[in-house]
């Protein structure tokens, strides 16, 4: 088992900057899910970490050490792509024992890793075959049986489009088991909020190449630290203007449609006058007549900067400083 940590990556592709001082953590034994949309960053943060993509500054830990100075084939990292992306020209056998190829075992060594995971997805009789004889599922179990060959400390999945089921359950299915059989670390990338409710057990939103936040669902549910967070999440933003904010913190605010809130809850960030968003999730509208009723007790409130300022509970918890280890010095 390996924690992974990213301190302060800048990759830049084409003088744009597409990981902006990335921090983040992979718990060691863990499915993580990188959460974001295509201008996030998340794939680019899959190939930074492989190794596939260079970074400009930062450091990659993998159970402490700097793997930055390592090749992609060195590091124990390994990537199951989107695809099978097998080399077509290579026999079965072939693209699953490449990667031991790469990191120079021997021979002994890599036919018998090889044998041991063809026979884990049943593939040992279609070993001797090129990938366009098989189809798409075994030639998807080839692709994880290569991944799996090395068994590094931490894998990296790109998911399966949801227009092939068999094979997104397949990848699904065994990162469940890499986890709990293995305790290996899992992180895997996506831009649906229905892929990590109830898989994922930690949980990094980006955006624009940034962490907005870290955590489990539920306590990303629980609180949401900036507007964005909540409407990814699938929370009811509302436009409101605070009205006023009584001696001892609690607030009154206005939505467009008319409606006027008590929120009872002391704050201190947030001024009458001022713009804000109210979130609140679906199951928690009331109706009253036609219109919809917005309990306080549910109501969360943002900012105009989109930062949140208060919650059911009062206003969020601040963060405990964490000292965090120093990378190791990079080989050069």
């Amino acid at each position: 088992m390996a924690e992974l940590e990213l301190h302060k990556v800048e990759c830049w592709l084409r003088r744009q900057v597409v990981l902006d001082s990335l921090s983040m953590r992979a718990p060691s034994g863990r499915i993580t899910a990188l959460l974001g949309d295509e201008e996030s960053g998340r794939m680019t943060a899959l190939k930074v970490i492989a190794g596939t993509e260079k970074v400009q500054d930062g450091a990659i830990l993998i159970d402490g050490e700097d793997v930055l100075g390592q090749r992609p084939g060195v590091r124990s990292v390994a990537t199951v792509f989107r695809t099978a992306a097998l080399m077509p020209h290579r026999t079965a056998y072939e693209n699953i024992a490449y990667p031991l190829r790469i990191a120079r075992f021997d021979q002994e060594t890599i036919q018998a890793r090889t044998m041991a995971v063809a026979e884990h997805f049943g593939l040992t009789e279609v070993l001797t075959q090129r990938p366009k004889k098989l189809p798409a599922v075994q030639c998807y179990q080839i692709g994880l049986a290569r991944a799996l060959v090395r068994d590094p400390a931490v894998y990296l999945f790109e998911l399966p489009a949801d227009d092939d089921p068999a094979i997104r359950d397949l990848a699904l299915a065994e990162m469940r088991r890499l986890r709990d059989e293995f305790g290996r670390t899992v992180l895997y990338a996506t831009g649906n909020v229905d892929d990590v409710r109830g898989f994922a057990d930690w949980i990094v939103v980006l955006h624009e190449g940034r962490r907005l936040q870290m955590g489990s669902f539920e306590r990303i549910v629980k609180w949401p630290t900036t507007r964005r967070v909540a409407g990814l999440f699938g929370a009811k933003l509302r436009a409101a203007r605070v009205l006023e904010v009584a001696g001892d913190g609690a607030l009154t605010v206005s939505l467009k449609d008319g409606t006027t809130l008590e929120l009872p809850c002391d704050s201190d960030g947030a001024a009458a006058g001022e713009r804000a968003t109210l979130a609140i999730w679906p199951e928690h509208i009331g109706r009253g007549g036609d219109a919809p009723v917005y309990p306080p007790e549910h109501c969360y409130l943002f900012s105009e900067k989109g930062r949140l300022v208060l919650g059911p509970s009062g206003l969020p918890p601040k963060r405990k400083p964490k000292k965090s280890a120093r990378p190791r010095a990079r080989r050069r």
